[in-house]
C-alpha cells in the first residue's frame, strides 16, 4: 500500500507539472506569435527560419544602401544641372561679350556679372550633403574640392578616389563623382580659370572684340564651355542610368524582404484557434490534475480502515 500510494502521489504531482509547463509554454507562444520558442521545438524549421532571417538582414542593408545612394546621386544631379544653368548664363555673356558694338561700360558690366556666376559655380562645386562632406572631393570629404592658390588659381584639392557601395550580394555601384572628373579632365582649360581670364580680359582697356589676344580668350572660353558641358551632361546621364538600376535593384530587394517574411510566418507563425483550444483543453487537465493531487495528497491507512 505504501508503494503503490508514493506511486500516485508522484504520478500526480509530475502530471501537475507536465501541465504547469505546457500552459506556460502555450501562453509564451500566444505572446510571441510563434510556434517555435526554441531550436528543440522544430529542429529543421529553427535552421530555416534562421537562414530567412539572416537573408532578410542583408536584404534589409543592401536597401538602406540603395536608398542611401538614390538620395545622393539626387543631390549630385541637383547641383550639376545648376552648374548647366549657370553655364547657360555664362556662354550667353560671352556671346554677346564678344560684339564689337558693346562699350568698355557694357563689357565691364559682363565681366560684373561672370564673376558673380563664377563665384556661384564655386560654390556649387564646394557643395556638402546633410553631413557636412563635401560632395565632390572624391574621399577627401572633409576637404573643400575647390580653392585658389597663392597666384590666384583655381585648383582641385581634392583626390580622384570613387567610392563603391554595394547593393546586393554581387554587385557594387560607383557612389560619387568628383570636380576632377567633370572639371579639370577636359582638353582645354578648366571652366573656372579660364573664366577668370576672360573677366581680365573684359576689364582690360587695351582688348576689344577683334584684337586676336581678346579673341584668343574668348575662342578659348566658349572652348571651356563646350567641353564642360559636355563632361557635366555625361555625369548627369549617368546618374540618370544608376538611378534607373537602384530603382529595379531596390524593386527585387523589396520582393525578397516579402518573401522571407512570408516563409518565416509559414514556418513559425502560430495557429492561434489550435494555440487556444490547446490551451483550454491543458487548463482544464491542470485544474483536474490539482483536485486529484489534493485528494492523493490527503490519503493515508487510516482512510481506509
Amino acid at each position: 500500500m505504501r508503494v503503490s500510494m508514493h506511486n500516485l502521489y508522484a504520478n500526480n504531482l509530475q502530471s501537475l507539472q507536465k501541465s504547469t509547463i505546457d500552459i506556460a509554454r502555450l501562453n509564451e507562444m500566444m505572446a510571441t506569435g510563434s510556434s517555435i520558442l526554441r531550436p528543440s521545438d522544430d529542429p529543421i524549421g529553427a535552421v530555416k527560419v534562421m537562414g530567412n532571417e539572416q537573408d532578410m538582414a542583408a536584404t534589409n542593408q543592401y536597401l538602406k544602401n540603395t536608398e542611401s545612394l538614390s538620395a545622393s546621386f539626387g543631390r549630385a544631379e541637383t547641383y550639376m544641372s545648376s552648374m548647366v544653368e549657370l553655364q547657360n548664363r555664362m556662354r550667353e555673356i560671352t556671346v554677346s561679350a564678344s560684339s564689337g558694338s558693346l562699350s568698355p561700360e557694357d563689357r565691364n558690366a559682363y565681366a560684373a556679372e561672370l564673376e558673380e556666376l563664377l563665384e556661384a559655380f564655386t560654390d556649387v562645386l564646394n557643395a556638402k550633403d546633410e553631413s557636412g562632406n563635401y560632395l565632390f572631393s572624391g574621399n577627401e570629404t572633409t576637404t573643400a574640392p575647390i580653392e585658389k592658390d597663392a597666384a590666384g588659381n583655381y585648383i582641385y584639392k581634392g583626390d580622384n578616389n570613387h567610392r563603391e557601395v554595394q547593393t546586393s550580394s554581387s554587385s557594387w555601384m560607383t557612389a560619387n563623382s568628383t570636380a576632377a572628373d567633370f572639371i579639370f579632365s577636359n582638353g582645354s582649360t578648366d571652366i573656372l580659370n579660364q573664366t577668370k581670364d576672360f573677366i581680365a580680359a573684359l576689364e582690360d582697356p587695351a582688348l576689344t572684340p577683334g584684337n586676336p589676344a581678346f579673341d584668343q580668350v574668348s575662342g578659348n572660353m566658349l572652348t571651356s564651355l563646350d567641353d564642360t558641358l559636355t563632361s557635366i551632361g555625361s555625369a548627369i546621364t549617368d546618374i540618370g542610368g544608376k538611378q534607373n538600376t537602384l530603382s529595379l535593384v531596390q524593386g527585387s530587394h523589396e520582393e525578397r524582404v516579402l518573401f522571407n517574411k512570408e516563409v518565416i510566418g509559414e514556418t513559425e507563425g502560430l495557429d492561434y484557434a489550435q494555440a487556444t483550444a490547446e490551451y483550454n483543453l491543458k487548463l482544464t487537465t491542470l485544474k483536474v490534475t490539482q483536485q486529484t493531487f489534493v485528494q492523493v495528497s490527503q490519503l493515508t491507512l487510516f482512510n481506509h480502515i
